[in-house]
Order: structure tokens, then C-alpha cells, then sequence
């Protein structure tokens, strides 16, 4: 029996081409939030990149959005600093929870520091969250419907900035279209 040897130029082009893949859909494809299938959220709290735990859980009273990233995908390294802009303005209208996929948390400490931005974050070291929420893209956002389960996805980077998301998100019943005015709030 002979041994057979492994071309290394023919294994990097392979994984190279699964991170594409895996990474996101084609650049000229316009992603936006679908309605999906309900899926239970886990009910148990999550590790998360601080060393406590994260609720992935919906609430009763607002959606909450799962976002899934990595620190080694490019669409994500974008993504994420818009994704906190979001957050910012819908206020306590929503609430996100990012889930790095498969990075130890010291690299996404320092991902997350790189970038400023400041969500909770769990870990899915071992996968199974994504495989429990269907993703097999990233960064990919799921929509939890206040009360519970599954209301939308996006599989693919978003334009978190565009009045679109938010409108669609809207129209799926996972966040509110116009939120209220934190200046206008404050003087209340």
C-alpha cells in the first residue's frame, strides 16, 4: 500500500474557498431579513467573551437580534460598527446579542476592542448555536420576536445604516420602524 500525499497549494485553495463560502453570499446580492420558521431560542444561558454568561433568549416585551460573527471574516469586521450604530438608535426598542463562532475569547476581546464596539457577546466555541439557529453564512442576524422563537433572518452582511433594515425589520414586528428620539427623551 502506498501512501498518498496531500498537494498543500490544492488544501489551501480548498479551505480558501470554503472561507469564501462560508464567509457570505456574492458581493452584487442584495441581503435583507426574510420571515423563517419559528425556532426556540436556547433557554439556558451562554458563555460570553467577558467570562460571564448571555441570554440568547427572547424577551416577552422587545425582539432581540442574534448576530453571528468572526473575527477572520471581512464582511463582519464591516458590518459590526454598523450594527452598533443601529443599536444605538432604536435605543431600548431592541436588544442585540453578537455570537462569535468558533474563536477562543481573548481574540474576540481584542476583535471587538480593535473595532469600539460594545455588545454582549457569547461564544460558540464548539458551533452548536449556529447549527441551532441554521447558519451556515456569516455574519448572519436572527430575529427573535418579543415573546419568543424565530421572526426573521439574514444570512449575509446588512446595510444596518440604510432605512430599508429598519423597515423591514419593522414590517417583520422585530423592531420599531421609528424610534423614539434619545435627545427628546432626555429633556422629558
Amino acid at each position: 500500500m502506498t501512501a498518498t500525499r496531500l498537494d498543500p497549494r490544492r488544501s489551501a485553495t480548498a479551505l480558501a474557498f470554503a472561507a469564501v463560502v462560508w464567509a457570505a453570499p456574492a458581493a452584487a446580492e442584495v441581503v435583507t431579513f426574510e420571515a423563517r420558521d419559528m425556532i426556540a431560542s436556547p433557554s439556558q444561558p451562554v458563555a460570553s467573551v467577558d467570562g460571564g454568561v448571555v441570554s440568547l433568549a427572547a424577551d416577552a416585551d422587545r425582539p432581540v437580534l442574534v448576530h453571528f460573527f468572526a473575527t477572520w471574516c471581512a464582511p463582519c469586521r464591516e458590518e459590526l460598527p454598523a450594527l452598533a450604530r443601529f443599536v444605538a438608535r432604536q435605543g431600548e426598542g431592541v436588544r442585540v446579542v453578537g455570537v462569535d463562532v468558533g474563536e477562543p475569547a481573548s481574540r474576540v476581546r481584542g476583535f471587538l476592542a480593535s473595532l469600539g464596539v460594545a455588545l454582549p457577546v457569547a461564544l460558540d466555541e464548539d458551533r452548536s448555536l449556529s447549527r441551532q439557529f441554521g447558519v451556515k453564512v456569516l455574519p448572519s442576524t436572527i430575529a427573535l420576536a418579543p415573546g419568543g422563537g424565530a421572526a426573521a433572518a439574514a444570512h449575509g452582511p446588512l446595510d444596518w445604516d440604510a432605512d430599508s433594515t429598519a423597515r423591514t425589520l419593522a414590517a417583520l414586528g422585530a423592531v420599531n420602524e421609528n424610534p423614539p428620539d434619545p435627545k427628546t427623551q432626555q429633556t422629558q
